[in-house]
């Protein structure tokens, strides 16, 4: 099993919400399966609330930090992250993704 070094953030919409989001949606298991886009998305959502993954470049591939990613919305009970950028920003040899977690109506 490949050693991942990362660090996830769950942060709140709108700020002030802290690390912790209330979701009305229950967790959903790691791996579960979430739907990406890099815009609006094409259906009707609700909105919880903003998850990044930051990974080590060296270490972890674009692909398993976009797992990481979908994990976190996982987590939060979103089936759906959009404002999802084509490529990581990439600063200090770290990979940064973020979007916006939702659940489709």
């Amino acid at each position: 099993m490949k050693m991942l070094s990362f660090l996830l953030v769950v942060v709140a919409c709108g700020g002030g919400g802290g690390p912790h989001v209330q979701s009305k949606y229950p967790p959903l298991p790691a791996g579960c399966d979430v739907k990406l886009f890099h815009e609006t998305p094409t259906m009707a959502t609700d909105n919880i609330g903003r998850v990044e993954a930051h990974c080590d470049s060296d270490r972890v591939s674009e692909e398993d930090c976009i797992r990481d990613l979908k994990d976190q919305a996982c987590k939060l009970g979103a089936n759906v992250i959009w404002e999802v950028p084509f490529k990581p920003n990439v600063e200090d040899n770290k990979q940064y993704w973020s979007g916006r977690a939702a659940h489709t109506k």
